[in-house]
Parts: structure tokens; C-alpha cells; sequence
């Protein structure tokens, strides 16, 4: 009767065990985890790091106060214009207005006329697979809002350069046009009749020039490949990768110039 007895308090013991006693563990790792996302987000004053927390611990010790921090951090958003069509590229002064914020920020936007070019419905699909969306072309109301509401960068870098070898860089101008004409300016003026290309960079984003002079069977080619990545050792790898891949002597590459937009490549 005793070893009965035994045995099944030993079996009660076990089921709980089962049931709480990895738990405990769990939600200890669970709050030792969360409470270091929360220190490391708390005090940065950007949104998009206290939506990251708010995603990963919804129901968290910190969501309340997350989602307090959130709404002093993030603007109100303007109720859409009853102007605005479901289409809301019909108007060319939208259109217009689509060209010019996409151009400042940083995508490929060469002419603001306030037509829907197909250069237009590539920087909108850019735009909308860098931020999660389908990538009609097109641009909903709610897009529009969320375009509109979009921080525009302040800090602008550019890179001028020409494949015989002229370049020039600029660093912490307050916007993208502003860098693109000065280090337009400084490159044409050494290429002479060769014309300049330019990359641009924001806030702390750097960028790399690839360069390569080399002669094959007495054939002198010459090779510029310029690229922006998030960090300047991202940037000069790709810039010598992408060099490497397409020069005609991939011994000769090397990198030219390197550039961050906020000039911390100095540092």
C-alpha cells in the first residue's frame, strides 16, 4: 500500500513538473529578454525601434508604455483629402508632388513633370517593397498619407564620377539636390568633355567607388563602379565586388573614394 501511495505522488510531482516547472524558466528568459529590447529602445526617440518592441512583446511589462512613447514620437496622420480618388496618381499636381518627396528620399528620380513615366512607377515600386507593400506602380490614398508622413533626410552625400577616372565627393549637405549639384560641379570640371554619373547617400549611409585602369592585348579599359550600402564596410566591399565582377582585369580594381553621408568616414 505504501509503495502505491509513493508511486503516485511521485507521478503527481512529475505532471507538475511537466506543466510549471519549464515555465517558470520560459518566462524568465521571456522577461530577461524583453526587459534588454526594452532598455536598449526606451530613450533612442525612434519609432520604428518602439514599433519593433511592440511587435515582438505586444502583450509585454512595457507595452503600455511603448505605445505611450509611440504616439509623442510618431506625427498625427492627416485624414485623407476628399480630393484624392481611390487612384490617387490621377492629378498631375499629385503626381507632381509623388516625384519630388520619392526624389528626396534617395530614389531614382530624374524628372519632376508630373507625368506617371515609367521611371515614376519604378521609384513608387521601390518605394513600396521598401516598405512592405505591393508593388503595383500605383498609389492608394492610404500610401499617399503614409508618402506625405515619410522623414525627409537632412544630411545628404554624393559621389560624381566618370569611368576615365575624374571624381569628387560631398558630404553633410542639408539636402539631396544640393549634393548632387556640388559634387556635379567639382567632377565636370576635371572630366572636361567625359560626363559625370552620382550617387547620393543620407544621414549615415555610406557609399564607395571602384576603380580600375588595365590593358588587355594593348587595349587600355578604364572601369568606375559606385555603390551606397548602410556602412562604409558594406559599401567598399560591394564596390570592389562588383568591380571585380565586371572589369576586364579584375587584378586591377581597387577603391578610389569612400564617403558617408554625415562625413563620419573622417572619423
Amino acid at each position: 500500500m505504501r509503495t502505491v501511495t509513493t508511486n503516485r505522488i511521485w507521478a503527481l510531482i512529475l505532471v507538475i513538473a511537466a506543466l510549471l516547472g519549464a515555465e517558470p524558466v520560459r518566462a524568465h528568459a521571456q522577461s530577461a529578454a524583453e526587459a534588454a529590447f526594452w532598455n536598449r529602445v526606451k530613450d533612442t526617440g525612434n519609432a520604428s525601434e518602439m514599433r519593433a518592441y511592440l511587435e515582438a512583446y505586444p502583450n509585454g511589462h512595457y507595452a503600455d508604455a511603448a505605445r505611450a512613447r509611440l504616439k509623442d514620437l510618431e506625427p498625427i496622420r492627416p485624414q485623407p483629402s476628399p480630393s484624392v480618388s481611390s487612384n490617387a496618381l490621377s492629378d498631375p499636381s499629385v503626381i507632381r508632388e509623388v516625384q519630388e518627396r520619392l526624389y528626396n528620399l534617395n530614389y531614382d528620380i530624374s524628372v519632376l513633370n508630373g507625368q506617371l513615366t515609367d521611371e515614376t512607377r519604378k521609384a513608387i515600386r521601390d518605394w513600396q517593397t521598401n516598405t512592405r507593400r505591393e508593388p503595383t506602380g500605383q498609389m492608394t490614398e492610404e500610401e499617399l498619407i503614409a508618402l506625405r508622413n515619410a522623414r525627409i533626410p537632412t544630411t545628404w552625400g554624393a559621389l560624381a564620377y566618370a569611368a576615365r577616372g575624374a571624381s569628387a565627393v560631398v558630404w553633410s549637405r542639408p539636402s539631396r539636390r544640393e549634393a548632387i549639384s556640388a559634387a556635379l560641379a567639382d567632377c565636370q570640371e576635371r572630366a572636361g568633355r567625359y560626363p559625370c554619373k552620382v550617387i547620393t547617400a543620407s544621414e549615415t549611409a555610406c557609399g564607395a567607388l571602384g576603380f580600375y585602369t588595365g590593358t588587355v592585348r594593348r587595349t587600355t579599359y578604364w572601369g568606375a563602379f559606385a555603390v551606397v550600402r548602410p556602412t562604409l564596410g558594406q559599401a567598399t566591399d560591394q564596390a570592389l565586388a562588383t568591380c571585380r565582377e565586371e572589369a576586364k582585369r579584375p587584378e586591377a580594381c581597387g577603391i578610389r573614394l569612400t564617403f558617408c553621408a554625415d562625413g563620419s568616414h573622417q572619423r
